[in-house]
């Protein structure tokens, strides 16, 4: 179980979640993935307010990325209806771990595009491998195989209902910062701090997703708790020493 008074809340995301579609303003679209999504600007906010309550033009004056709460983790989010402008930000943020949120139509357009001008963005930049970081909800898969079959090793499979994406994004996620809390434990110096934090986001992405699947999870929550519990020591120790 992670402490919080441990977890630093003043760490900037460096992961961003890039939703592309033509119907993202459009209320009576995604409304259970859009509730996943709440507004971190009053954290003091008993009703936060919801991508879910954003209409179109109020997504298309966001400049940039904003910062949310995705299903409670800190998340940075840039949401757009325009191919170009979204591959255009992506190449201009090469340096975050994305996760691309399309639909069949527009990801024919966009993803052949992103392969040719930011290619990396999806290539993990320690092993050299392909992330499957593009997320297609598609409700006629048949239409969209052909483009689809040439990107495979990008792509997580196709998604006909929101709900089913929004839980394998939150295991997804939830993977990737128990990956990047063992890089950040190994480096030299180790640093527990930004490690800590990406433990605490993975037990809380984790235990979301346990209570959506009713899937225990046993072995992901063991290997979660006994880094956290060695993080803790490490980092009082740390403060020990500087106190002394």
């Amino acid at each position: 179980m992670c402490n919080d008074a441990l977890a630093s809340n003043e760490e900037t995301p460096n992961h961003m979640i890039v939703w592309l579609d033509l119907h993202i303003g459009r209320r009576e679209d995604y409304q259970r993935f859009k509730a996943a999504f709440s507004s971190t600007a009053d954290p003091e906010s008993v009703n936060p307010v919801r991508l879910i309550d954003k209409d179109d033009e109020a997504i298309n004056r966001t400049v940039g990325f904003e910062e949310v709460k995705f299903e409670g983790v800190k998340f940075l989010l840039a949401a757009f209806s325009n191919v170009e402008r979204c591959v255009e930000f992506l190449q201009n943020n090469q340096e975050k771990r994305i996760f691309l949120i399309t639909s069949g139509q527009i990801g024919r357009a966009a993803v052949p595009l992103i392969m040719e001008k930011c290619k990396n963005i999806l290539i993990d930049p320690v092993t050299n491998e392909p992330y499957q970081s593009i997320y297609v909800f598609c409700h006629d898969i048949g239409r969209n195989a052909d483009w689809m079959r040439q990107y495979l090793e990008y792509l997580a499979p196709p998604f006909v209902f929101d709900k089913d994406l929004l839980v394998r994004l939150i295991r997804d996620i939830a993977d990737y910062f128990v990956l990047e809390s063992k890089r950040l434990l190994a480096a030299k110096p180790p640093k527990n701090s930004a490690a800590y934090n990406r433990l605490s986001w993975a037990y809380t992405l984790y235990d979301r997703y346990r209570t959506m699947e009713e899937n225990p999870l046993k072995k992901e929550f063991n290997e979660v708790n006994n880094l956290l519990s060695l993080v803790e020591l490490e980092i009082k120790h740390s403060l020990s020493n500087d106190e002394n």
